[in-house]
């Protein structure tokens, strides 16, 4: 049982010694640079049922939020 034991453990090491390396760094990878002039933006999470969820989608998603966002009118505070 051992011999068997040890072709499998010498031909996997074979097999994986001539893979390349997983990870490190690539040509064309990481996020991209911003375009010089954009405004910087930030991530924001919501909660919302699924059916809000498909609403966003069909409405347009991120760009519709960011239009409402930039057409509404802020409340001024009641002294």
């Amino acid at each position: 049982m051992k011999k068997i034991t040890k072709s499998i453990d010498l031909e996997y090491h074979s097999f994986m010694s001539t893979q390349k390396p997983m990870g490190g760094a690539r040509p064309g990878a990481g996020r991209k640079p911003r375009v010089a002039g954009a405004p910087a933006t930030q991530s924001v999470s919501i909660k919302l049922s699924e059916e809000q969820k498909a609403k966003l989608h069909q409405l347009g998603g991120a760009p519709w939020v960011r239009d409402k966002i930039d057409k509404a009118k802020v409340p001024t505070p009641k002294e």
